[in-house]
C-alpha cells in the first residue's frame, strides 16, 4: 500500500489526498502545505504581484541628476572628503590605542592577582601587557635579573609564598 502512494519520479515523496490533508491537525497541515506547489491560479496571481512590485520599485528609484559643478566647488568637495577621511582614520587610531590600553590594564590586574610571584612571572611571560615590545634589549638590570632567576629556582615557593 505504501508503494502505491509514491510517485515514480519522486522517491520517498508520498502523494496525500485532499481528504487526508483535511484530517490533519492544523500545525501538520500548515507544514505540509508550505512545501506544496501553488495552484495555477495562485501562481498566476503571484507572478502578477511580483510584476507590479518590480514596476513600482523602478518608478520609485530616483534618476540621478547631473549637477554641473564649477572647478572651485569640486576642489572644495574634494578637500572636505579628505578631511572626513582623515577624521575617520584618527577615530580608528584612537579607538585602537584605547583598546590596547584597556587590554594592558586588564592583563596587569590579572598578573597582580596571582597567589605567588612565580605564577605572576609565568603569566607575564605568556601574556605580555603590550602586544609589541618597545625595547628589544633586556629591561632588567643585573640585580633584578638575579632576583628573578632566584625566584624561578625556588621550587617549593618558600621565597614567593604570599599566603599567610
Amino acid at each position: 500500500m505504501a508503494s502505491e502512494n509514491i510517485k515514480p519520479g519522486l522517491q520517498g515523496k508520498k502523494v496525500i489526498g485532499r481528504g487526508d490533508v483535511k484530517k490533519m491537525a492544523p500545525m501538520q497541515r500548515a507544514r505540509h502545505m508550505a512545501y506544496e506547489q501553488p495552484s495555477k491560479a495562485m501562481a498566476v496571481s503571484l507572478l502578477m504581484t511580483q510584476n507590479r512590485l518590480r514596476e513600482h520599485a523602478l518608478k520609485s528609484i530616483p534618476k540621478p541628476q547631473h549637477r554641473v559643478l564649477d572647478p572651485e566647488q569640486e576642489k572644495q568637495e574634494k578637500v572636505v572628503g579628505q578631511l572626513k577621511a582623515a577624521e575617520a582614520q584618527n577615530r580608528i587610531r584612537l579607538m585602537r590605542l584605547r583598546f590596547q590600553n584597556i587590554r594592558a590594564q586588564d592583563l596587569k590586574y590579572l598578573i597582580s592577582c596571582q597567589p605567588t610571584a612565580r605564577e605572576a612571572i609565568r603569566l607575564e611571560v605568556f601574556l605580555p601587557p603590550r602586544t609589541h615590545a618597545d625595547k628589544s634589549c633586556d629591561s632588567l638590570r643585573r640585580q633584578q635579573r638575579e632576583r628573578v632567576e632566584s625566584l624561578l629556582e625556588d621550587d617549593r615557593g618558600l621565597m614567593t609564598n604570599r599566603i599567610p
